[in-house]
């Protein structure tokens, strides 16, 4: 079984891009995650596949999409950033160390231009958004 999990804040703009994925889907399963943490490690609890869909941070142009593979390296934890004290990163080496991680797994990291409080999400971002509702729903 496939599952995609979109994490986000839907009260900090583009943070809510991966929960904006998530309501979108479909054609796969898919849940919402406001609070990151251990709750990440209970919606994949018996999923063959994840894939974890956040707004990231890097510098790069807003919109940018990039796609990791956390089980062949660690995601840079600084990249995801979450307002919560455990975010993806923390969670998915956690669930490491616990022998807690799906068979397969990916991050998909959509770059926010703003992190403000409101609930729009940018043009960047929106663009985006439906890039990765495209490619996860028809996956």
């Amino acid at each position: 079984m496939r599952v995609v999990i979109g994490v986000g804040n839907p009260f900090r703009s583009d943070d809510a891009a991966g929960l904006e994925v998530a309501r979108r889907l479909t054609n796969v399963t898919a849940y919402e995650s406001s609070l990151g943490g251990f709750e990440l490690m209970d919606l994949w609890q018996g999923a063959d596949e994840v894939v974890i869909v956040d707004a990231m941070h890097s510098k790069a142009e807003p919109g940018t999409v990039r796609v990791y593979k956390p089980l062949e390296q660690p995601l840079p934890a600084a990249t995801f950033a979450s307002s919560h004290a455990i975010g993806v990163a923390e969670t998915i080496e956690m669930a490491r160390q616990l022998g807690r991680l799906p068979a397969r797994l990916s991050v998909y990291g959509i770059e926010a231009e703003k992190l403000t409080s409101g609930t729009a999400v940018s043009p960047a971002v929106a663009a985006a958004i439906d890039r990765v509702v495209a490619e996860l729903d028809h996956a």
